[in-house]
């Protein structure tokens, strides 16, 4: 694996992360997403949900996606381009490799850390973002700061509304896992600018671990394994690769439309997350009805799932 042994000259911290990311990969459940990793529909505002639906459904999980159709602009904040990202997530234990772990804010509670790793073309070399953010599971929702050069950027790019810019938002910090590369970019360009880099870094790949969770918390979706193919590996074993994992990938259940809430009956014009909810049975009884996602006749945005009875 690449990271295994990437090149860090004078930065032992950096080959240390390199090789903990490395690990987390080896141990990580594959999902595979579809383009730019949005299962749903990034311009609404997500509603405001417990920290435990944060959970990842297993102890490590990595999201593979391409990239190849977003543009975002040309701000500072726009990364290199990247055909191809991974989103790393996993539970918090307490692992880091000494010098992270000098660097690391002190976390004595339960959560998720999420991580980027993209591909860079220019370089053809997979390098992760040298933090992740911790999010962690009795967290609590922060209101935003007025305004930000960052957030201002973001919005003028189209990658957030300015109704989700002022939406709250869910308690996180910084997790270094390449320090000398924290370190340097602080000193070059100060710890306010290189947190606001940070976050753009992290961004997508935030955003796809969330998508999955809130998908996976609805009561008709599922997540079906898919073996990797025998006669590949066997091939890249033959040549010296390491085999590939197995996956997953969402299925939801139920084919037909069903009728769109408010709609009169009528058939909801496209497939979208309906919001969990109250319900009250009589006077002294509420129930809570799960998420779910709505079939609707005009299809996913993501094509790489499968719509219809359980195969």
């Amino acid at each position: 694996m690449q990271l295994m042994d990437y090149p860090c000259p004078g930065a032992p911290g950096t080959r240390a992360g390199m090789r903990y990311i490395a690990e987390k990969l080896r141990q990580a459940e594959v999902f595979i997403l579809g383009d730019n990793g949005e299962l749903l529909d990034r311009s609404k505002a997500r509603p405001e949900v417990p920290g435990m639906l944060f959970k990842p459904p297993f102890p490590v999980v990595a999201l593979e996606y391409s990239s190849a159709t977003k543009e975002w602009g040309s701000s500072e904040y726009t990364a290199a381009p990247s055909t191809r990202r991974i989103a790393l997530a996993w539970e918090w234990q307490d692992d880091l490799p000494p010098m992270c772990q000098a660097l690391a804010p002190r976390i004595d509670r339960p959560g998720v850390v999420i991580a980027s790793i993209p591909y860079y073309d220019a370089q053809r070399a997979w390098m992760p973002v040298s933090a992740a953010g911790f999010v962690p599971y009795d967290g609590d929702y922060i209101q935003p700061i007025a305004t930000s050069p960052f957030r201002d950027a973001m919005v003028s790019e189209g990658r957030i509304t300015t109704k989700q810019a002022a939406q709250r938002a869910f308690e996180c910090e910084s997790v270094p896992l390449l320090p000398e590369a924290i370190l340097g970019m602080f000193a070059e360009h100060g710890r306010d600018a290189s947190m606001d880099y940070l976050r753009a870094d992290l961004m997508d790949e935030a955003n796809a671990y969330i998508d999955l969770c809130m998908a996976l918390a609805c009561k008709n979706v599922s997540a079906v394994r898919h073996p990797a193919s025998r006669a590949l590996n066997r091939a890249r074993i033959g040549s010296g690769k390491p085999k590939l994992k197995d996956f997953h990938v969402l299925e939801v259940r139920g084919a037909g439309g069903l009728p769109g809430a408010g709609s009169g009956g009528g058939v909801s014009p496209r497939s979208h997350l309906r919001r969990g909810h109250i319900r009250r049975l009589d006077a002294n009884r509420v129930t809570w009805v799960n998420a779910t996602i709505v079939n609707g006749h005009g299809g996913f945005v993501d094509k790489q799932y499968s719509v219809g009875s359980a195969r």
